[in-house]
């Protein structure tokens, strides 16, 4: 039986409605320190597809002290490796320098300049990536997936933004939309090291006092809902293999079936191993695949997240594996998992989330997404009794409540 895991972790909000935490890691020799700012995906403007990944992608190009050479050498002469994104970005470094490491994040974050030069580079290598995308059956299938289940919602977009949204950005574009959304309320900026809590408070309030800023007011996006029925397409590619993938909207993070559904994709198609169900049937009873999985829980966000299966195989086998995934579905839906199943799974989630934890970068990511859902940060500690108060009845009736069959949506690429 594992054993609770007790995080001592603080939390302190500023006056400017930016949200500090600390989580204390004993031991450790190094230290991490996230930002996740108020920043969604209605924000990115219908119009600029790709801009908020693009900001990510440049926060580290040159900034208000530094240009992105210096920057690099600043974070190297401390063993500090930096990443930004669209929400912020995250420092990690040995705990003897995170005063130094925090001052760094804070540059990177609140003041990059986007200089021409290095966006355009950045912007080059994107478009790159989006053109060889075009050419990868799965991509394409991925993203027309991903368009069908979301319709107009900003989330229908590819992260990265398309050949035309992302070749028509400037580095006033960037600066813009850092200016207007990279604000301090409603953010998260968490740490984790060896240190005392309170102390990591003191040193990050410290180094963000000066994060000032008026919270801008979110866009609602469109609504988006299950289809009445399913739907079926096919884009054809000159490839010897079909990728297929089929699914509907998902949940939320904070659902209360979260938990339930977690169980239900590691035996459904999420399971390590041959040991899923589809896994089982679809690769190796059938050898239809390499690659096969099916899950709801991990794609959920602050916005509803996807069931999506998935299947790499041969285009005279197409139908045969959406049947496959059809009958697995409709069988957990109606089928009381067994009790070894249920066991498997419950010994697997409880044994092997530790080791989530092992990095303090993960340790900051935790605090930041058990704040932003309301999880409590004795999640960790309760999480083990949670999944084995899971029931087998629980699990087929999240399961009928959850999955779809009549509604799914089937996007193949590839060979026909």
């Amino acid at each position: 039986m594992s054993h609770p895991i007790r995080l001592e972790v603080a939390e302190r909000e500023l006056g400017t409605g930016l949200t500090l935490m600390a989580v204390r890691n004993p031991g450790v020799p190094t230290f991490a320190c996230a930002m996740s700012l108020d920043i969604r995906a209605a924000d990115e403007p219908d119009d600029a597809p790709g801009l908020a990944n693009l900001v990510g992608e440049c926060l580290d190009e040159g900034t208000r002290h530094y240009d992105a050479l210096e920057l690099a050498a600043a974070a190297e002469r401390i063993g500090a490796v930096m990443e930004g994104n669209h929400r912020g970005g995250v420092v990690m470094c040995p705990a003897v320098a995170q005063k130094d490491a925090i001052a760094l994040l804070t540059e990177m974050t609140l003041a990059p300049q986007f200089p021409g030069r290095e966006v355009r580079r950045v912007q080059a290598e994107i478009l790159t990536e989006i053109k060889a995308d075009e050419d990868d059956p799965r991509a394409v299938a991925a993203r027309r997936f991903r368009k069908e289940i979301y319709g107009e919602h900003p989330l229908g977009r590819p992260t990265q933004g398309t050949l035309k949204g992302v070749a028509k950005l400037r580095p006033k574009d960037l600066r813009a939309f850092h200016d207007e959304w990279f604000r301090p309320a409603g953010g998260l900026v968490a740490a984790a090291g060896p240190d005392d809590p309170e102390k990591m408070l003191d040193r990050m309030e410290k180094a963000f006092r000066g994060f000032k800023g008026k919270a801008q007011k979110h866009i609602s996006p469109p609504g988006v809902d299950l289809p009445a029925t399913g739907r079926d397409a096919h884009l054809p590619m000159a490839r010897e293999q079909v990728h297929v993938f089929l699914g509907h909207l998902g949940i939320r993070r904070t659902h209360p079936d979260f938990y339930v559904l977690s169980v239900m994709d590691h035996v459904l198609g999420t399971g390590p191993g041959f040991t899923s169900r589809c896994s089982r049937k679809l690769r190796d009873e059938q050898g239809l695949c390499y690659a096969v999985s099916a899950g709801i829980a991990a794609s959920a966000g602050e916005e509803p997240g996807m069931f999506t299966a998935y299947i790499g195989t041969s285009p005279e086998h197409r139908q045969r594996a959406i049947d496959g995934f059809l009958e697995e579905i409709r069988r957990i839906r109606h089928e009381p998992v067994s009790a070894q199943e249920l066991q498997d799974v419950k010994d697997y989630l409880t044994g092997s989330f530790v080791f989530g934890l092992e990095r303090n970068s993960n340790l900051a990511a935790y605090a930041i997404r058990a704040r932003r859902f309301g999880l409590g940060y004795d999640y960790l500690q309760r999480y083990p009794d949670i999944i084995r108060a899971i029931t087998v009845e629980q699990v087929r009736a999240a399961a009928e409540r959850h999955l779809h069959p009549e509604k799914l949506v089937v996007v193949s690429a590839g060979a026909s």
